[in-house]
Parts: C-alpha cells; sequence; structure tokens
C-alpha cells in the first residue's frame, strides 16, 4: 500500500521529512503532475540536484497546495490572503521537500534500488480512489481520474515507483534510537529537583509613613523632578492615509463579480454535514483494543497521545465525509454518536479508534448574506495593486494641496483630523481614530509629534507598502504646572519615595545580616520582619511557586546558603536558599512520561535529517534564484 496516502491518518516522521510526496496531493488534492518531467528543460528547473530538477511547475503546485491549509490555520476565508512574507516562508519549506525528496530518489538511484512491477501495480490497485463499489480496482474510474488530472498511466506508475522507492530508503531510519537513560535523568532533575527558600517581602507602601515633609523638601522635590509636574503636550493635525486597508474599505465591487466569486467557492457556502474528530491508529488490534479500553475509562485525548506513541494521532476539525481519506473511517464516523468512543475499526490504515467531538448540520449562505464578507476578500485581494497602481496619483494630489482638503474620493484614501498626545490620546483619554493597523498608527504619530506647524504635506512612505500626509495646524505645548497647583502631587510622590527608600535600606539591612550567617531566617528574629517570613518554600522549574520570575530564577542560580536581594516594583525580596531535595516520586514519574518518547522521537528524527544534510553534501542542489522569485510572485494571488 502507498503509505502517503495515509499520511492524515498514519503520520510518522517520514511523513514529515518527505511531506510532499505526490500521492497524498494527487488523491487527496487532485493537483496535477508536481514531479519533475524527465523531458524538462534546465530553464525551467529552479533547483537542480545532480540529473534531477524540479521544475517552476513543480514549486508553484506544491505551494498552492499548501497555502489552503496555511490560511485555515491564520483563520483566513480565501488562500490569497495568507500575508507576503508568510507566502515566501511557505514556499521556502515547499522547495526544501521537493529538494529533500529528489535527493532521496537520487540516492536510491545511484545505489540500484527499483520497486518491482508487482509491487506498483498492487500499491496502484489498493488506491480506494481507482475502486468500484464493491471495493475492487476499477480500470474505467482509474483512466477517467487520470484524464481529469491531465496524467499517463505511465506517468502514475512513474509516481507509484518513485514513492515506494523513497519509502525503501527512509522506512526504519532511526527506529532503533533509544535515548541514554544519563540523559533521560539529568533532564529530570535539572526541571524537577526542588529548591527550599527561606524568603522575606518587604512591601514599600507598607512602609511608616515618613515624617511630613517642610516646604524646603517639597520645593527641592519639585524643582528636581519638574517632567513629573508637565501638562501633556496636545497637536492639531490633518492626516490623509493611502493603504491596502483603506483602499479595501472604499472599494465597490460589481454584484456580477461578486457573483461569480459565490458560485466559484459553491463549497464555501452550501456546507455539508461536518465532524470534528479525534483518531488514533495502531497496526495491532490487541494494542487497539487496550487503547480503546484505557480511552473509555474517562481518558484525556492528550493522555491517549502521551500513552500510545506508537499509535499515528491526528485531529480532524470540521472535516467533511468526503475528506475523510479512509472509506471505512468516513461511514463510521459520520454514523456515530457526537461524544462516543468508537473502535477498533479495522480500515486499511490498521486498526482505527476515533471520537466524534462536535458535529455540525449542512447549511447553505444565500448570495445575499454574504455579498458584504465576499466583497471585503475581493477588495482585500485587489487592494495592494490598486495601492501600488495610485500611489504616483496620490502623490501628485498631496504635492498640489497645502491644506490636505478635498482629495479625490475615487482614490480610496482615509482623511482624518484631530488633537492627539504623544501617545495617539485625546482630551478625553480615548485613542485618536487615526486610520490603519497599529503600526502605521505609530508611524503617523510620530511624523505629527517631529513635523513643524504649518509645513508644507509631504508623502511618507509608511509599512506594507502604504503611505500618509500630515498637516500640523496648532500645537498646544506642554508646560511645567506651578507648585502651588500640584503641591499635592508633589507630597505623595515624595511621600512615595521616601517608603521605597525606606523599604530599600530595610532590605539592604537584613541582607547583609543574612549574609553574615544563618540566612535571612536568623536575621529576622526578633524583629518585626519575623512576621513576613516565609520559611522552606520548595519549588522547582515544572512546579514553580508564587514568586516573581525574577526571585525563582535568581534562586536557581544560587548556592546553598547564599542570600540575595531583589527589587521587583514596590517589593523588595530578602531570601536564602536553604536546600535542594529530590522531587516527589509522583512527579518524577509523570515527567519522565512525557520526557522518554519526546526524547525519543526527537533523536529519531535527527537520525532521518543528518541522513538527508548527508545526502545534500553528495548532491548539491543548485539553485535558480530569479526563477524561484518568478514562481513567488506568481503565486500572489488575486481575485477570481
Amino acid at each position: 500500500m502507498i503509505s502517503t496516502l495515509r499520511h492524515v491518518l498514519v503520520d510518522s516522521w517520514i511523513g514529515r521529512v518527505l511531506a510532499f510526496l505526490i500521492f497524498a496531493a494527487f488523491i487527496a488534492w487532485g493537483v496535477g503532475d508536481i514531479f519533475t518531467s524527465i523531458g524538462a528543460s534546465n530553464a525551467d528547473a529552479v533547483v537542480r540536484i545532480g540529473t534531477h530538477r524540479i521544475t517552476a511547475q513543480a514549486l508553484s503546485e506544491s505551494i498552492n497546495q499548501t497555502l489552503p491549509r496555511a490560511a485555515q490555520q491564520m483563520g483566513l476565508n480565501d488562500p490569497s490572503q495568507v500575508p507576503q512574507a508568510e507566502r515566501v516562508e511557505i514556499a521556502h519549506e515547499a522547495l526544501q521537500h521537493l529538494v529533500t525528496q529528489e535527493e532521496v530518489l537520487l540516492f536510491a538511484e545511484r545505489n540500484g534500488m527499483v520497486a518491482p512491477d508487482g509491487l506498483v501495480r498492487d500499491s496502484i490497485f489498493a488506491i480506494p480512489a481507482f475502486h468500484d463499489k464493491n471495493g475492487q480496482f476499477d480500470r474505467a474510474k482509474f483512466n477517467q481520474l487520470l484524464a481529469q488530472r491531465r496524467l499517463t498511466e505511465a506517468r502514475v506508475l512513474d509516481m507509484a515507483r518513485s514513492d515506494i522507492v523513497a519509502q525503501g530508503v527512509m522506512a526504519g531510519l532511526g527506529d532503533t534510537m533509544k535515548v541514554p537513560p544519563s540523559i533521560t535523568q539529568r533532564l529530570i532533575d535539572f526541571n524537577a529537583r526542588e529548591r527550599v527558600l527561606d524568603v522575606v517581602r518587604i512591601n514599600a507602601g507598607a512602609m511608616p509613613a515618613p515624617t511630613a515633609p517642610t516646604d524646603a523638601q517639597l520645593h527641592r522635590y519639585y524643582d528636581n523632578h519638574q517632567e513629573t509636574f508637565r501638562t501633556t503636550e496636545y497637536r492639531h493635525a490633518k492626516i490623509v492615509v493611502l493603504s491596502a486597508d483603506t483602499v479595501e474599505h472604499a472599494l465597490e465591487v460589481p454584484d456580477e463579480q461578486l457573483r461569480r466569486y459565490y458560485d466559484f467557492q459553491s463549497g464555501r457556502f452550501h456546507v455539508p454535514e461536518t465532524r470534528s474528530l479525534q483518531v488514533l491508529t495502531f497496526q495491532d488490534e490487541a494494542k487497539a483494543n487496550e487503547a480503546a479500553a484505557f480511552w473509555k475509562s474517562g481518558q484525556s485525548w492528550d493522555a491517549m497521545q502521551a500513552k500510545y506513541t506508537d499509535a499515528a494521532a491526528v485531529s480532524l476539525p470540521e472535516t467533511r465525509q468526503s475528506d475523510v481519506p479512509n472509506p471505512e473511517l468516513a461511514k463510521a464516523a459520520f454514523s456515530a454518536q457526537s461524544g462516543t468512543i468508537e473502535g477498533p475499526l479495522k480500515t486499511e490504515t490498521g486498526w482505527v479508534l476515533f471520537r466524534v467531538l462536535d458535529i455540525k448540520a449542512p447549511h447553505d449562505t444565500p448570495f445575499e448574506a454574504a455579498r458584504e464578507d465576499l466583497r471585503r476578500e475581493v477588495a482585500h485581494q485587489q487592494a495592494p495593486a490598486l495601492v501600488a497602481a495610485r500611489m504616483a496619483r496620490f502623490q501628485d494630489v498631496i504635492a498640489g494641496s497645502s491644506d490636505l482638503e478635498h482629495i479625490p474620493a475615487d482614490l480610496g484614501a482615509a482623511p482624518a483630523a484631530g488633537t492627539l498626545d504623544a501617545q495617539g490620546m485625546t482630551h478625553d483619554g480615548v485613542p485618536a481614530p487615526i486610520p490603519g493597523d497599529p503600526v502605521l498608527r505609530q508611524a503617523i504619530i510620530a511624523r505629527v509629534f517631529s513635523q513643524s506647524v504649518k509645513d508644507k504635506p509631504s508623502v511618507v512612505k509608511g509599512p506594507k507598502d502604504g503611505a500618509f500626509a500630515v498637516l500640523v495646524d496648532t500645537i498646544e505645548p506642554g508646560k511645567v504646572q506651578p507648585f502651588d497647583v500640584v503641591k499635592a502631587r508633589v507630597a505623595d510622590a515624595w511621600t512615595a519615595e521616601q517608603k521605597r527608600h525606606a523599604a530599600d535600606v530595610q532590605a539592604t539591612g537584613l541582607l547583609t545580616k543574612a549574609k553574615s550567617g544563618g540566612g535571612v531566617a536568623k536575621a529576622v528574629v526578633g524583629t518585626p520582619d519575623a512576621v513576613r517570613l516565609q520559611s522552606g518554600m520548595t519549588f522547582s522549574r515544572v512546579r514553580p511557586a508564587a514568586l516573581p520570575d525574577g526571585v525563582a530564577t535568581q534562586a536557581f542560580g544560587a548556592k546553598i546558603g547564599e542570600s540575595f536581594m531583589l527589587n521587583v516594583g514596590d517589593d523588595y525580596y530578602v531570601a536564602t536558599l536553604t536546600g535542594e531535595r529530590a522531587a516527589d516520586e509522583k512527579v518524577v514519574s509523570d515527567l519522565r512520561q512525557r520526557m522518554e518518547p519526546q526524547l525519543t522521537a526527537t533523536m529519531r528524527d535527527d537520525v532521518a535529517a543528518t541522513f538527508v544534510r548527508g545526502l545534500e553534501q553528495r548532491a548539491k542542489p543548485v539553485p535558480n534564484m530569479a526563477l524561484l522569485q518568478q514562481v513567488i510572485d506568481s503565486t500572489g494571488g488575486g481575485a477570481p
């Protein structure tokens, strides 16, 4: 059986290394031939690996295969909405997968690894997409699907052969790796070993009030801290912003275009019943039965994954029956009751357990209800290109304006005017309504407070290819308030500083006594601080204490018997590390159960990764950077 068809349900590190093998794409997503054809020219090669090539078409289709999943993970409705930075990252990851795949196939070719014709035939015959209603291979259905995908039978056989050979190379790599017990134990000790701490917290706010200050003391404090008693500077400004957001908000899209978009995405607006599933797949029936009993005893999904690390675990949120690649599972899952744990069920991928978490009934969204969402989506797709196209005209309009009035509405620029401070707040203490996202907003505020009054507006390039212009009308300068007006505030600030100083002095004295011998517990004996002592606090990296992170961090780095002091806000902590002790056995056991499978999986993955890096050293990829950039640009998306 071609295992890449099963990676949705039977995941493994091999699946992560060879995530883009052709049959996962061919059957599950219905894309065309994503492999390099033998007759392709070097001019069309994004990367050459020895005698193998990855074409621009191969990379483009791999990227387009990945974009819908990336968009879904980002909460976007359409793949074309994926930001350019993420799109570039997806392209690089897709290329790396394709390079890895070709390096593995080249290694197999050089070592004479060939998939027997019988095995290739059996793997094709076992693909459910080619079966009739009786589960038998159907030649007519096979031919029909190939015609739809514009593939020849010979090409499909080559694809299957490559898949089998790649598995033959990668299967089993690292399976015998085990984590040395010494490494596991050291990590457990590091994370679980407990520190024992004596600590005293001295709060500045709880210190006795100082003697009332004299006017001379208050005047001196006022003179030394005048910035504290300055009124806020406000500026009134006119602002015009041209960005993808402003164009998107103003763009009108004809109903005819929206209806085409609506029809194009029919599956999105006419949704059949969907179910959210949790699925575990086992190769051993006895193990599956054991897991079923354990799960039905009330265990959580996380507990199941932690206990049965050899099983393939996958969550399928809001999945349509047609999207479940395993026909037996699809039929059973869409017949089961919500919340029940079903199985083991014998399927082509193994013994399957599953739970239906949620059932959503079919629903239709009429065009009228979807119109505004569709308009926003189409406008969102078109806006970046429109900003670029309108930028020259925007610059001409701003250059010809001295007051930022009468900006043409069809530009899609957004005007704003108002009074704000350097934090972008109005006199009422609410954010000024400045167009744009937080980054653009901050750039505009900075410009308002760096530009002189009545300076002629000019276009300033903003983030994400947007631009803006600013005209500062008036400035209400901040000024130091008279002493008599702010005398009460000066007295409060002076008092708070005196309390902080007193707390600092008290904590410093306590630290000095603690360091002289006996630690902080001995230092507080017979003092008012004795009631503040928290003695014998125990904590570890996996069981943190109710202490600020800085205190715990310093305690982890301290030696037994060492005392230290730390100021956090108005609190002063004086502490002594009095000892260390082994963690509770249950904590160690739980940590070991979580850690060992993770470490083992990491080491096994490292073997595969090291093997692939070794292949890359033998047959170094030769990239065509110009063509790579063209492919990335071509997947930028546009409105239908």
